[in-house]
C-alpha cells in the first residue's frame, strides 16, 4: 500500500504506528481545540482519543489487519 492520505484513510479502519505494537482505530479528521487532526483510539481503549496527528504525520502510520 502506498502513502496514506486524508482521502485514503477509512473511518473505523485499523492502523498502527510503523514498527509499534499498539493497534489503532481511525476516528476521522476532526476539529480538536486548535485545528483539524486525524484522530485515533486504541483497539483496547475504545471511546477515548488516544492520539491526534497532522497530514504530514500519516507517513509514519500504516494500515494493519492484525488487531493483536
Amino acid at each position: 500500500m502506498g502513502q496514506l492520505t486524508r482521502e485514503t484513510m477509512k473511518i473505523g479502519g485499523h492502523y498502527n504506528w510503523k514498527g509499534q505494537p499498539d493497534r489503532l482505530i481511525y476516528l476521522g479528521y476532526n476539529w480538536s481545540g486548535n485545528g483539524y487532526w486525524h484522530q485515533f483510539e486504541k483497539v483496547d481503549e475504545r471511546g477515548v482519543v488516544w492520539c491526534e496527528v497532522l497530514d504530514s504525520d500519516l507517513e509514519m502510520i500504516e494500515e494493519t489487519s492484525t488487531l493483536v
